[in-house]
């Protein structure tokens, strides 16, 4: 006589989530509902005993979630993005084991889950190892548009563009966008070239009207004019916004 064979479970989805630059008030309620209706909540970490920004975002806003964090390496060049490859790797592995059980998990990240993030490289693995494994994201406020508002700053108007750049591995995507001068220029990552690019907007002659923002929602937050930084120390994750040339503008 034949046994039944069990019930095959449905798989599980992942869903990146947004939390915003930093401040808890600006976390949506869709990634709030997001959250509450996940069975286990990932963060990423640098190392199992540091929590995260986007572990900090949440833990404000939801003090009693179980939350549990996935390292990964955030060391800039070619070592860094190994490292980062291998701790996606891990990670998918550790998230696929429990997405074939039928559970729903939230993986929590800065700003947006679609830009710059490390979200992309986990789900990229998870859909490797798992097809049929749903995912989907939960768009979030991202730093530059905080910094904008922050900072009274009108980002666009009109058939003006945006470049959304990052300085991490240097200034050459700065420079190529700022060729164009109806476009706003947004500059992630640049906490470690922050001089170097206030000469390069200074040589273009975008630095008057540029903004800094760091530390978003944290202690140290700070928005201000970039000329205005004489010693520039700002931290990794600053965001600068160079405004596009205006009728009016002082071109230097």
């Amino acid at each position: 006589m034949n046994t039944p064979s069990a019930k095959q479970v449905e798989p599980g989805q992942l869903i990146g989530v947004g939390v915003g630059p930093g401040d808890p008030r600006n976390i949506t309620l869709k990634a709030l509902e997001a959250l509450r209706e996940a069975d286990l909540i990932f963060a990423p970490c640098s190392s199992p005993e540091s929590e995260g920004r986007a572990e900090g975002i949440v833990r404000q806003v939801l003090p009693d979630v179980e939350l549990s964090r996935l390292i990964f390496d955030m060391s800039p060049g070619e070592t860094g993005v190994q490292a980062r490859l291998r701790g996606a790797k891990a990670a998918a592995r550790t998230l696929v084991a429990l997405l074939l059980k039928g559970q729903t998990l939230a993986f929590v990240t800065l700003g947006d889950p679609n830009v710059f993030s490390t979200f992309s490289l986990v789900a990229k693995e998870v859909a490797t190892l798992a097809p049929e494994i749903r995912i989907k994201t939960v768009p979030g406020i991202m730093a530059f548009q905080e910094v904008a508002a922050m900072s009274g700053l009108n980002l666009l108007d009109e058939t003006e563009k945006l470049f959304l750049v990052t300085a991490v591995e240097g200034t050459e995507d700065v420079q190529e966008s700022l060729q164009h001068p109806n476009a706003a220029v947004v500059i992630y990552k640049g906490g470690r070239q922050i001089a170097a690019i206030k000469q390069i907007l200074k040589e273009a002659g975008r630095l008057e009207g540029a903004v800094v923002g760091e530390l978003l929602g944290l202690e140290g937050e700070q928005i201000a004019l970039l000329e205005a930084i004489t010693e520039p120390k700002i931290s990794y994750l600053a965001t600068v916004i160079a405004p596009p040339l205006r009728k009016g503008s002082h071109e230097r």
